[in-house]
């Protein structure tokens, strides 16, 4: 019999799956790259946090630029790995093994000395000091996880859901010796990713952060008469607040870039007067923005055009 993991769907996931689902269909990613490589270094703090690693998001945006920070070595080794992991998402296959020890392999780099490949002996879960769950023996983890890849393949539960039953079973077999936690998350992301796009892009793992002990704490309770149908709930719950967060007031950047697309040959005064700043204000916003590579001007500032560039 092919492996079923146990969960039921209760009103409140149904609920939360037609919200997400909603909210998705109206989220319109107008953020430029700019904003995407915000949410990417929000997305990597927030992963490597829950695990302890202390860099700032300012820290990883120098690691990004190529720049030197001061801070523990092998703290710095996992966000550089964190980066080169989430930047192979539009290479890897959520459906397959062979990928998943990829991503592994990348993420744990210089870290431990079997990254990329299945642990050979017990590990726990913990969260502090605490055990909340002994993973199963290591000479069953290969037949598990095919199991697990076997039932991503075949199902036809909504990816919402899959994403969160992969998720929790990913972290109860625990089949590496480390960096489990920080490849179940994005392994969650991919999966939801191929569904829908957008999730590239949203910081999901920032909000497992801000409820970190409740998200150790519904590991901990899932797997008894219900299966991991708290786990499902919980990570539901953050996708939705996620979204919520994301849905904020449109910046002044936002408001001139959407002037620009009505009206590519809109002036500086044009903008401060629908905008209602000064155009000394306009003027900052403008240069930073050439600055950046969003935007550039094609002719006088009387005459020409703005191009947007991203």
């Amino acid at each position: 019999m092919p492996y079923i993991p146990p969960y039921k769907i209760t009103p409140k996931i149904v609920d939360l799956v037609s919200k997400i689902s909603e909210a998705i269909g109206m989220y319109h990613s107008q953020e430029e790259l700019r904003l995407h490589r915000i949410n990417r270094i929000k997305t990597i703090q927030g992963s490597l946090a829950i695990e302890g690693n202390t860099l700032t998001t300012d820290q990883i945006t120098a690691i990004l630029d190529g720049k030197p920070v001061v801070a523990p070595i092998n703290e710095v080794q996992e966000i550089r790995n964190a980066i080169k992991a989430y930047e192979l998402l539009d290479k890897l296959n959520p459906n397959n093994m062979k990928d998943l020890l990829k991503a592994h392999l990348t993420m744990e780099a210089g870290l431990i000395d079997d990254a990329g490949q299945f642990r050979m002996k017990g590990v726990g879960v913990a969260s502090g000091e605490d055990i909340i769950h002994y993973a199963p023996p290591a000479e069953r983890v290969p037949y598990l996880i095919q199991d697990l890849f076997d039932w991503l393949n075949t199902s036809e539960e909504h990816p919402l859901i899959k994403s969160c039953v992969f998720h929790y079973e990913f972290e109860f077999i625990h089949p590496f010796s480390d960096g489990n936690g920080r490849t179940g998350r994005l392994w969650q992301t991919l999966i939801l990713s191929k569904w829908r796009p957008v999730f590239q892009h949203l910081p999901i793992e920032n909000i497992v952060y801000k409820y970190r002990k409740e998200y150790y704490n519904a590991i901990a309770v899932s797997g008894g008469e219900n299966g991991c149908t708290p786990f499902i709930e919980f990570i539901l719950g953050v996708i939705e607040e996620t979204l919520q967060t994301e849905k904020k007031a449109p910046t002044t950047r936002d408001k001139i870039l959407e002037q620009m697309r009505n009206n590519p040959k809109i002036t500086r005064n044009g903008l401060a007067a629908i905008l209602d700043l000064t155009p000394d204000a306009i003027k900052y916003h403008l240069q930073r923005m050439t600055k950046e590579g969003i935007i550039t001007r094609n002719g006088s500032a009387r005459n020409g055009s703005w191009i947007l560039l991203n």
